[in-house]
């Protein structure tokens, strides 16, 4: 690797390299990595990049030094490139660790190293490893407590940042309407016919307009959302990305390649819609939104009634849709894991669209 580059592979990793990277960070103290070992992890739960555990053995006894971390490094999948690039998945991630974590209420892992290439949109990320804290699995789906622990923790983030002036200042996190997030349409339209292939019939029929005519649409509904009151959206809050009890902090979110800012609903619909049965969801739909807006009222934010947070949350179940179309129609699924992912996401995503007949708010736009 030359030496002022960073590793894009995990075969590009070395001690030496290692060593300099986690330095002051980790608490070395002058001791250096003599050796590591590397394992796959998030195989089928995470998409657009590779994800390894790296096992750490150090020259001498370092007792504050971890013996594992985390590092984040590009996709080898040009459908999860093609994605990361036109998003700016990448530099949003390394940005936010960079600039904005330590100052957000929401838990995430500690930053031990941070890089982004510009000009080739490379990056890599070493971070805490949170294991042995209870990894989410959306494809088993959030029980019930662990919703509803994802759903204050969401509603007490978002009211932090709830028409904050402070969250303009950083210049890398794009609105809805960026032109970034824009590009979301084109890309609709091309995933959309490979998406109806991979359902099939389990699409329901009453759907198939709903994604042709979305698919003209998705322009306008973003700039028009970004009319609504802004805050910071994760993007991406799903189960996969949640760790709970871990030591001292209950709930700790990571995988924040997506983050933007705007209508704060976004993230509840993401949740709620994919992330849960499609029977608890029925059942607990209205607690947990209203659970949503109660927290935010209750952190702060005003002039924002239940009625509004229902009818936000309605669009935004079908604007949240946009996403799986878009996984299932570019991405490698990698394994059966994968396979069992894009299944269940679509089948609840879908669900949820029809039970609250979320098309129609289509017409407000």
């Amino acid at each position: 690797m030359p030496e002022h580059r960073f590793p894009v592979t995990i075969e590009e990793i070395t001690s030496a390299w290692l060593t300099t990277a986690l330095g002051e960070p980790c608490g070395l103290r002058g001791a250096k990595v003599a050796d590591f070992e590397s394992e796959p992890i998030g195989v089928g739960t995470g998409f657009l990049g590779v994800v390894s555990r790296i096992r750490l053995t150090y020259d001498c006894d370092c007792p504050t030094a971890p013996q594992s971390v985390i590092i984040k490094l590009p996709s080898h999948d040009p459908g999860a490139r093609m994605i990361t690039s036109t998003f700016r998945h990448y530099e949003k991630e390394v940005r936010f660790y960079e600039q904005m974590a330590r100052l957000n209420n929401l838990t995430t892992p500690t930053a031990y190293f941070h890089a982004f290439d510009p000009k080739t949109r490379d990056f890599v990320l070493i971070l805490e490893d949170l294991a042995p804290a209870r990894n989410g699995d959306q494809v088993a789906g959030l029980s019930i407590d662990d919703a509803r622990t994802a759903v204050i923790a969401l509603a007490r983030m978002q009211a932090q940042w709830w028409e904050r002036p402070a969250l303009h200042v950083f210049d890398w996190l794009p609105a809805f309407n960026d032109p970034a997030m824009l590009a979301l349409q084109d890309v609709f339209l091309q995933c959309w016919a490979p998406y109806r292939d991979f359902l099939g019939e389990r699409l329901p029929p009453e759907l198939i307009p709903v994604g042709e005519r979305l698919g003209g649409m998705i322009t306008r509904i973003m700039q028009e959302m970004t009319a609504k009151p802004c805050t910071i959206v994760h993007g991406d809050y799903r189960a996969d990305n949640f760790f709970f009890d871990r030591g001292g902090e209950p709930f700790t979110v990571v995988d924040w390649q997506i983050v933007i800012k705007g209508v704060g609903a976004f993230d509840l619909a993401y949740l709620l819609e994919g992330n849960i049965s499609v029977e608890d969801r029925r059942e607990h739909e209205d607690y947990l939104v209203h659970l949503y807006h109660h927290h935010l009222v209750e952190n702060g934010v005003k002039d924002y009634d239940f009625d509004t947070c229902w009818r936000d949350y309605r669009t935004c179940v079908l604007i949240a849709w946009i996403w799986p179309v878009i996984a299932v129609g570019s991405l490698d699924p990698a394994n059966e894991r994968g396979v069992a992912f894009f299944n269940e996401w679509s089948k609840r995503a879908t669900t949820a669209v029809v039970d609250l007949k979320a098309w129609e708010t289509m017409d407000d736009f």
